[in-house]
């Protein structure tokens, strides 16, 4: 289960990562059910990248995947075409930076990040779910 703490000491594992990659963000971490639990935006960020990145960690949480990988199913040639925002809510977007973070086999929520481009915001998802092992060990919240 994501709570406040963890969501925090994520946000604070993304900032130090943003700072290092030299690029200003804003960083979204959602629960299981895709509600907003902690959003930051750094200074110099773009000023739509809060909304941004919630809406990318929306999605990772409610389909359990990569916020990428959600546009197959809007794929002519598969199941389930026609999926998009007209007939989901606002939130729902295929912009690459948000994923999903599970611990274990349990899901337990998803970050999104928005910066300058979506393949640093991958990278940015990526260190913070790798360097989420020491939190998860130390059984901080999470």
């Amino acid at each position: 289960m994501m709570n406040l703490e963890a969501a925090k000491k994520l946000l604070q594992t993304g900032i130090e990562n943003a700072k290092e990659m030299g690029r200003p963000c804003s960083i979204a971490i959602v629960d299981e059910n895709g509600w907003l639990v902690a959003l930051h935006r750094m200074d110099g960020a773009p000023i739509p990248t809060p909304e941004i990145a919630r809406d990318k960690a929306w999605t990772a949480a409610v389909f359990r995947r990569p916020s990428s990988e959600v546009s197959a199913y809007g794929d002519p040639r598969a199941p389930g075409f026609g999926l998009n925002a007209q007939n989901w809510n606002e939130r729902l977007t295929t912009i690459p930076g948000g994923m999903p973070i599970w611990n274990e086999s349990h899901f337990i929520g998803a970050i999104g990040v928005c910066s300058e481009t979506p393949e640093e915001d991958v990278i940015l998802c990526q260190k913070v779910i790798k360097e989420m092992g020491a939190i998860l060990n130390r059984k901080v919240g999470i």
